[in-house]
């Protein structure tokens, strides 16, 4: 029964775009897995959940997590999807001229994608890196975003607000279409951690809450 229970308890990532109130209460349970790692030290959540967290029926359509790291950022830019698909042992790593440790880390948090995580990272010398590819600065990248929300709405006739208050099918459709011209757009860049230039360190942790 107990088991059953937690199955249920679960679901809610298995929902596409939750409410805040369905996601809050497992934040601290989707880290967990990572939270031991060597070269972690804090870990924070902030976009639209941390922006939104005092509204509780309010859908986010994925949860940013940002972890700071004592890993250098070139140990991790060096980092892609191929590698950590692989399980290379330390040695290999090390003789191909990776980290091992950022590796691991690497290999652990996208782990966390069933919960629809964004994955973030603050390297030891103060640098905002991003798993996945993305604009280079927050004001492109914001653009973008507005876009694809846009045609979303365009093409399913739902906005921002609307989706809000939608079926599970209708928010399932709008977030396909937001998500599949977003990948459209940066379709041409391999997967691995992108650094953004221009990031405020001290203002970004600011707007975060940790975990």
């Amino acid at each position: 029964m107990a088991e059953v229970s937690k199955v249920m308890s679960d679901s809610w990532y298995q929902k596409c775009m939750p409410l805040i109130k369905e996601v809050e209460p497992h934040l601290s349970n989707i880290v967990k897995s990572i939270r031991n790692l060597e070269g972690i030290n804090y870990l924070y959540v902030w976009g639209s959940c941390f922006e939104n967290k005092d509204t509780p029926d309010f859908r986010v359509k994925d949860i940013d997590i940002i972890v700071e790291t004592d890993f250098n950022s070139g140990d991790l830019i060096s980092i892609n999807n191929e590698i950590i698909k692989q399980n290379n042992s330390s040695k290999y790593l090390e003789e191909q001229g990776f980290y091992p440790p950022a590796v691991k880390f690497s290999q652990e948090f996208m782990d966390l994608h069933k919960y629809n995580v964004d994955h973030w990272a603050i390297s030891a010398d103060k640098k905002l890196l991003h798993w996945g590819p993305m604009l280079v600065n927050k004001e492109e990248s914001e653009g973008m975003n507005k876009e694809a929300e846009n045609y979303a709405s365009i093409q399913t006739g739902y906005n921002r607000k609307k989706i809000n208050k939608s079926s599970e099918n209708v928010r399932n459709n709008w977030y396909k279409i937001y998500n599949d011209y977003i990948e459209k757009q940066l379709s041409d860049m391999p997967s691995g951690w992108y650094m953004s230039e221009n990031a405020e360190i001290k203002e970004i942790l600011q707007k975060a809450m940790k975990i």
